[in-house]
């Protein structure tokens, strides 16, 4: 059995233009990547659901707003009634300004995390600033370190990325899609599975995808995206054992900041087409689709968990 899949190694760099995103992957240098044993869940089928809390609609708008904040009791009620736990990224300055929403969560089974401190575009992302604040922040609110970070937009600079993690005292990840988006990243040669990064020194928890040949997020914008063919694609296809699922609140339900999203004339068509049919036309289908998404993954025998409870079960 082959242990480590060498791949090249992504450079470090903080601003740079959109172009870039596409060469990260075909850079020399060997990269490692070593599976994980999932110890005690080895044998088991674990579904975690975890949201990201960010200001709305994530690096779309040009000045943020938190409508979507809204959604926070709905969520709690409606994952309370079904008895499932919650991770939580959260945006580090929201627990300066939005604090009282982020303690509402906690009537849930939660645990928290950083997801970066001011959720910067990725154009101009200065990581070490923004992994180093979000902990800052972090410890400030809860009075203890975190263990796990996320990403904005699932955009990671490879060694760099991880080795300022480490250094920061982080024992897991959970930024990387392991597929690719124009304009963002390139991620098909990642593992889909969780796996060892940096020396074997912090665990990525890859977001999870339909099949290893087939890298289509699951996740409850594409699950609103591709409709109810998608969910069919659930029952029959052979989905991993562990599953992050990834959401946001703006994927809830319709909001009014919709409209303030700058559609600039560089934005592809098609871009436009799909934020329309996930935020307008769907816009209202969130909480139906993931109630649909749940008892999907219920019939088939999967244990909601936290990112965390995984982490700490790993042998």
């Amino acid at each position: 059995m082959r242990i480590g899949t060498k791949l090249r190694q992504m450079p470090s760099f903080k601003k740079h233009s959109p172009d870039i995103f596409l060469e990260i992957s075909r850079n020399d240098s060997a990269m490692q990547y070593y599976p994980v044993n999932l110890g005690q869940f080895e044998d088991k089928k674990i579904a975690c659901l975890t949201l990201d809390v960010e200001h709305d609609y994530g690096t779309l708008l040009t000045k943020p707003t938190f409508e979507g904040m809204r959604n926070i009791p709905l969520l709690v009620d409606f994952l309370n009634a079904k008895n499932i736990p919650l991770t939580c990224y959260v945006q580090g300055s929201l627990f300066e300004t939005h604090g009282q929403d982020i303690n509402y969560l906690s009537k849930l089974d939660v645990e928290y995390e950083p997801h970066s401190f001011s959720h910067p575009n990725p154009n101009t992302m200065d990581f070490e600033w923004e992994i180093a604040k979000s902990k800052v922040s972090y410890r400030a609110f809860f009075g203890k370190d975190p263990i796990g970070y996320r990403s904005p937009d699932g955009y990671i600079d490879g060694v760099h990325y991880y080795e300022t993690l480490v250094q920061n005292g982080f024992k897991y990840d959970s930024s990387v899609f392991p597929s690719f988006r124009p304009n963002r990243f390139n991620h098909l040669n990642h593992p889909v599975n969780p796996y060892y990064e940096y020396n074997k020194q912090i665990i990525e928890f890859p977001f999870s995808v339909l099949s290893p040949r087939i890298r289509v997020p699951i996740s409850l914008s594409y699950l609103k995206l591709f409709g109810g063919t998608f969910l069919k694609f659930l029952d029959v296809f052979p989905l991993s054992k562990l599953i992050i699922f990834d959401f946001h609140l703006h994927d809830l339900s319709s909001l009014s900041t919709f409209d303030e999203i700058s559609f600039q004339n560089q934005l592809p068509a098609y871009q436009k087409a799909v934020y329309k049919r996930i935020y307008l036309s769907k816009g209202d289908q969130g909480f139906p689709v993931l109630n649909r998404f749940i008892e999907t993954l219920q019939k088939s025998g999967y244990e909601f968990l936290k990112v965390e409870d995984v982490f700490r079960g790993i042998g």
